[in-house]
């Protein structure tokens, strides 16, 4: 009985990535599925990585081998999120929250922290989350006008903010200021205002 079962969700799972093909309606779908328990809530982030990627082999992938943080950060390169004049900003939003379903918690390593398969993972967050911000730079908000680009950018920067607060195993060092081109030109910065102390005449555009 458990086969059967087994092999009839399999069907249904197949049956409806094949005929949903809406990202809005695909997020619809997910939003409803049941996910209290592991087994649900895996089913679930199978059918939205299948989704994510247009491939059933996910239906079918276990838990150990269903995220990959470097393909995830690959994808979000493709065509169908990239930021402009032709973008369709409700497909993208639900592209987000699907991603965001799929990737639940990225399931890290269970090793302590410090170890190498954490700090992997830590970094691989990291970038994940540089380009996820870099999309959410380039959506331009205008608010009342365009409803559906206000979503977007509100769907990319949550999904921001938990891979940096909420699946990042630790909080990222602070050891320096230059952790992104923003604290590369605030460190650009200091060392002219600096030079400038120190030297009043000259010339301080060779700092770089």
């Amino acid at each position: 009985m458990e086969g059967e079962n087994k092999t009839n969700l399999s069907n249904a799972l197949k049956a409806v990535h094949s005929s949903v093909g809406d990202p809005s309606m695909q997020l619809q779908l997910l939003q409803h599925l049941p996910s209290n328990s592991l087994t649900q809530s895996l089913v679930r982030r199978r059918l939205a990585l299948s989704f994510l990627f247009h491939d059933q082999a996910f239906l079918t992938k276990d838990s150990q081998s269903l995220i990959d943080l470097k393909t995830i950060t690959r994808h979000l390169h493709k065509p169908q999120f990239a930021v402009n004049p032709a973008t369709d900003y409700a497909n993208l939003a639900a592209l987000i929250g699907i991603l965001v379903i799929g990737l639940d918690k990225a399931d890290p390593p269970s090793n302590d922290a410090g170890s190498d398969a954490t700090i992997a993972f830590n970094a691989d967050i990291d970038i994940l989350a540089k380009v996820v911000h870099k999309l959410y730079t380039q959506v331009i908000d205008t608010k009342a006008a365009h409803r559906k680009r206000t979503e977007a950018k509100e769907a990319l920067e949550s999904f921001e903010t938990s891979l940096k607060a909420g699946i990042r195993t630790e909080p990222k060092p602070r050891g320096t200021i230059v952790d992104d081109d923003a604290g590369f030109e605030k460190q650009r910065s200091i060392m002219k205002g600096f030079i400038r102390r120190e030297k009043p005449v000259g010339n301080v555009d060779g700092v770089v």
